[in-house]
């Protein structure tokens, strides 16, 4: 059987490299910042002409959409930025892709309410009666933010999950109970704007396609609990503590680091109890096993999916 040997690198940038990441960075926040600023001076004049009279008709166009941010940008980076040229444009396109998902949102909450202020078809008491004007336009309104945000996000879903098949022959995803998470009213609109299912069903396909393989955490597996060094399991653990510390090794670091490498750990375990070893792709996952780990669940290979056949040596 043929073994393809794999290597992982950290980068350690020296210090003029650290400066360009930060640059990088800035210049990100920097068209983020830009282009918000853009969004609230349309909104502003668009009052205004309101106040003066002007036409519904002829409104000042208020660049919501990633296109027209970047059609700004393009327009005034020589003014508002000179130094542009130093960075990627692609960090620029971070920060306004950004603030067009923010504005999409704000701009469906928005019509929502403006949706619900309208003289509909329906009476209170369930009778029939004539819409007016107003309601048709916020409804065709309202359904074209909906479209919207439901592409930026489905594009955003498809980048990350195919991203994830094509970097790393084993990926890991935990089995969360969603339903109580979205009564949490805090991180309800966080948690369905996330759309934990639809990436679940994507790398189950996804990986498929690309002869690797989907491990899914059981629900009850206390990756955030457990401590990635020594393996203690901590009898509670509250959701504002944001930095795990083990009091049996004393390891200190970010709690979803820390369920990172726990994830991680079980995928590794997984393969080694297969027989398989790393692939090209080189998957985040460390050498060696430890005792007392829960059991995995795996997503079921459908029927008439191509295995991989092992090559001769």
């Amino acid at each position: 059987m043929k073994v393809t040997q794999a290597y992982r690198y950290a980068l350690d940038p020296a210090p003029g490299q650290v400066a360009a990441l930060a640059s990088h960075c800035g210049a990100a926040r920097f068209a983020f910042n830009w282009g918000l600023g853009l969004v609230k001076a349309a909104l502003s004049q668009r009052e205004a002409e309101k106040s003066y009279g002007v036409p519904d008709e002829l409104p000042t166009e208020v660049p919501w959409s990633l296109y027209g941010l970047r059609r700004a940008w393009n327009a005034a980076k020589g003014r508002a930025a000179p130094w542009w040229a130093d960075n990627s444009k692609e960090a620029y396109n971070t920060g306004l892709d950004g603030l067009a998902h923010r504005s999409a949102l704000k701009r469906l909450r928005r019509l929502n309410k403006q949706f619900a202020r309208r003289v509909g078809p329906r009476t209170p008491d369930g009778g029939r009666r004539q819409a007016s004007a107003r309601w048709v336009k916020t409804k065709a309104a309202l359904g074209a933010a909906h479209a919207r945000v439901a592409n930026q996000r489905r594009e955003g879903i498809h980048k990350l999950t195919s991203r994830l098949v094509a970097t790393y022959g084993t990926v890991v995803v935990e089995d969360l109970n969603v339903s109580g998470m979205l009564a949490n009213r805090r991180l309800a609109r966080a948690v369905a704007d996330v759309g934990m299912a639809e990436v679940r069903r994507q790398l189950t396909y996804k990986t498929t396609w690309n002869s690797g393989r989907l491990v899914v955490a059981d629900r009850w597996l206390p990756s955030s609990k457990t401590c990635s060094g020594c393996g203690a399991v901590k009898a509670k653990l509250a959701l504002s503590e944001r930095t795990y510390t083990c009091i049996e090794c004393g390891l200190v670091l970010d709690r979803d680091h820390n369920a990172a490498l726990n994830l991680a750990a079980l995928a590794a375990d997984v393969a080694q109890s297969c027989g398989e070893t790393q692939n090209a792709r080189g998957g985040a996952v460390r050498p060696g096993t430890r005792a007392g780990r829960a059991p995995a669940k795996r997503e079921p290979r459908k029927r008439g999916t191509l295995r991989r056949k092992p090559e001769a040596a």
